[in-house]
């Protein structure tokens, strides 16, 4: 295969292949964006449900506390404790906190404090061996948010705290322990205030459901107060800032303004920052006959106001920073790099078939024509020679008994002569019409006329030429 037929198939391949590697390029960006956004779709959907699920159970949680808080309000051995204050109606009413301790699980403290702000009897949950405090253990409430908060409120109404640390003697807690403190007033059968019980709620539970969900997304998820406070950080260290001094600038709001500006004015929603994409939800631990307080996180600090309907919230917060969204996309297209590349290959194979294909039906065409038009010029030039031959032959014959029948000396000896000359250059012109093996042109005027002297070689040089 020499040179030119080389380029012929390279032509034809290029021609081919560009057209399919443009046609190609542009439905698998079209899939490309359509299959990215799909998975961004499945992406968000995801991560709303994931946050649906753990506002319903919060508020099946709550629902769940108040229910226990009253139910444990009118329990008969709380009421024969506080008409009666003997040791055997306490020691009583210490087992039913300790069984109900020990088949709820999710109450770190159950107590009944009195009018005073002292507790009375406490059960602590002590990791699922709960026990009952000792009286000389026992502390006074008087000067917590939680007590006084409770105290004043109407029968049969709820204090739902917020959700802070566990404070014990006026410190922290370590390791921490996230609480929630529910609590209603306790009166005799006369109506006359006793005190209150309150339920300290393992907030640790609701955080493990963060921390559940985050195992099942790419993303991570935040839980924040109606401040802008980490309840549940992406970093452990930004979490509860208002519970220690120096801190009260590690908020959401602060990290990231616009993000909170939107969060905190909508209940729900999503939206993507430079740092990532949100996706958001509110949940209101307050329905009728519930009132929360700002709390304090000063131990001996009363709260500074009252907080009902919707002033006390939780901002669930999935975030999923940029980085990762980039990492999900580049792994999308990795997952599809392999089809990408058989396709590229499918196109360098179609294309180089139908190169070969189409250069050779386009030589096949070519020496079909080539054929067709040397059998016309062969049958053009045998009968030009069969017509031509007889003529030629007997005008000869004529000029050569002319040239004998006169003398030497005869002045129109050399007219026969130049007829003669002629006649055998038309003979020589008929042999070479004879001898034409192969098609070749030559311009003339305006146009082409075949070429006989170059298609009238011998056979053996032809096929040397079409063997090229």
């Amino acid at each position: 295969m020499n040179v030119q037929a080389y380029g012929s198939y390279i032509k034809n391949f290029i021609l081919i292949f560009i057209p399919l590697f443009f046609l190609f390029s542009i439905l698998a960006a079209a899939f490309w964006f359509h299959e990215k956004k799909s998975q961004q779709m499945l992406l968000l959907s995801a991560e709303k449900q994931h946050i649906e699920v753990l506002r319903r159970i919060a508020n099946d949680d709550i629902k769940t506390i108040i229910s226990d808080l009253f139910l444990l309000s009118l329990n008969p051995k709380l009421q024969q404790f506080i008409e009666t204050d003997k040791p055997d109606n306490r020691l009583a009413l210490a087992a039913v906190f300790r069984e109900f301790s020990k088949s709820t699980t999710i109450y770190d403290q159950i107590r009944f404090i009195d009018n005073t702000g002292m507790e009375r009897v406490r059960v602590n949950y002590n990791n699922g061996r709960p026990y009952v405090v000792a009286d000389s253990e026992l502390q006074n409430k008087s000067r917590r948010y939680y007590f006084a908060d409770t105290y004043k409120l109407d029968p049969g109404r709820v204090l739902v705290s917020p959700f802070d640390l566990n404070v014990e003697h006026g410190q922290v807690e370590q390791p921490l322990k996230p609480m929630i403190r529910f609590g209603t007033p306790i009166v005799d059968r006369t109506g006359l205030k006793r005190g209150i019980i309150l339920l300290n709620y393992l907030g640790k539970s609701l955080i493990e459901n963060l921390n559940q969900l985050s195992d099942n997304s790419i993303g991570t998820f935040m839980l924040v107060n109606a401040q802008g406070y980490w309840l549940k950080a992406v970093d452990p260290e930004d979490e509860w800032g208002f519970m220690f001094a120096g801190r009260d600038k590690i908020t959401l709001a602060h990290r990231d303004r616009e993000a909170w500006q939107l969060i905190a004015t909508h209940d729900e929603g999503r939206f993507r920052s430079d740092q990532g994409l949100y996706t958001y939800a509110t949940i209101w631990p307050l329905n009728r006959n519930m009132l929360s307080s700002t709390g304090s996180s000063n131990a001996f600090q009363p709260s500074a106001a009252d907080l009902a309907g919707r002033e006390l919230y939780w901002k669930v917060v999935s975030f999923i920073s940029e980085k990762k969204l980039q990492d999900h996309a580049e792994a999308l297209l990795l997952k599809w790099m392999p089809w990408v590349g058989f396709a590229m290959l499918l196109m360098v194979a179609v294309s180089i078939g139908f190169s070969v294909v189409s250069v050779q039906r386009k030589r096949a065409a070519e020496e079909r024509l080539y054929r067709e038009k040397l059998q016309a010029v062969l049958e053009m030039a045998g009968g030009v020679c069969h017509e031509l031959n007889q003529p030629m032959q007997a005008i000869s014959g004529y000029c050569e008994l002319l040239m004998l029948k006169r003398q030497a000396n005869n002045p129109d000896n050399d007219i026969i002569a130049k007829i003669k000359s002629h006649i055998d250059r038309l003979g020589a012109l008929t042999k070479k019409l004879a001898q034409i093996t192969k098609y070749e042109t030559t311009d003339y005027v305006d146009g082409k006329i075949v070429d006989i002297e170059k298609s009238a070689r011998p056979l053996g040089d032809a096929d040397k030429d079409v063997n090229a």
